[in-house]
């Protein structure tokens, strides 16, 4: 797992950015988080993250209900419609690259992203994802319970495991 400064920040900032109504003018608060997220969004589900989609609508609700006039300042309001383009744009672009973000945000201006390398063939991309973030958010529990229900693991074996993962997040 790697964190900004890294050329997936510049990327994520480059996709973003091709959903602002105007290139040129400092976007909101408000759009540059949505665009980000929908950018973030639209890598994972390009690197097979299924349900990448499923929590965004949550997400920007919750924005627009503090600013709805963020909307004008993106090229559209069709959700779907900028995030297939932004799939689109990824593969063609970056069709090599498969590494899935795990934290992407902005902090103190700037963009940080945190991802892991693609997935280890045989290894289903979504499942370990949720994995990761289940440990990066702090949930080890939920994390310990998540592979004894997917992997069949003993209680002492997810425990170990669930701990490797928080070692390679620097979260011992």
């Amino acid at each position: 797992m790697t964190e900004q400064p890294d050329k997936m920040s510049k990327i994520l900032l480059e996709m973003s950015q091709r959903l602002l109504r105007a290139d040129d003018s400092v976007p909101s608060s408000e759009a540059a988080h949505v665009t980000l997220f929908f950018a973030t969004t639209a890598w994972n589900e390009s690197v097979g993250v299924s349900g990448a989609r499923d929590g965004y609508r949550r997400v920007w609700e919750t924005i627009e209900a503090d600013n709805p006039t963020f909307w004008n300042e993106l090229k559209s309001n069709d959700v779907d419609a900028m995030v297939d383009e932004l799939v689109r744009y990824k593969k063609t672009r970056y069709p090599d690259d498969r590494r899935r973000i795990l934290v992407c945000g902005i902090i103190d201006g700037k963009i940080r992203v945190e991802w892991l390398p693609a997935a280890a063939d045989g290894v289903d991309p979504q499942w370990e994802a949720q994995l990761y973030g289940l440990v990066r958010t702090g949930d080890r529990k939920g994390a310990v319970h998540f592979l004894q229900t997917t992997r069949n693991l003993s209680r002492a074996r997810a425990i170990k495991r669930v701990a490797k993962v928080a070692a390679q997040l620097g979260m011992t």
